[in-house]
């Protein structure tokens, strides 16, 4: 089964979604942007989507699943 990836990371002086192929956004606030990703999971016609989100230390945290 197919399965979707994105993540939340610092990028500059905010916050992006990056997946394969995929760079969106421009957020200031991590927290808007992962509400960002969860809102783009939904349109993935029912695939799931893991999301990875960078902490403050920079590590990728584990990923959770956002959709379906």
């Amino acid at each position: 089964m197919s399965q979707i990836h994105y993540g939340v990371v610092k990028q500059d002086d905010g916050w992006a979604i990056i997946g394969a192929n995929l760079r969106f956004g421009a957020y200031a606030r991590r927290s808007s942007a992962v509400r960002a990703a969860k809102r783009l999971a939904q349109t993935c016609g029912g695939l799931p989507v893991d999301l990875h989100v960078q902490d403050d230390s920079g590590e990728l945290l584990p990923p959770r699943r956002v959709a379906p």
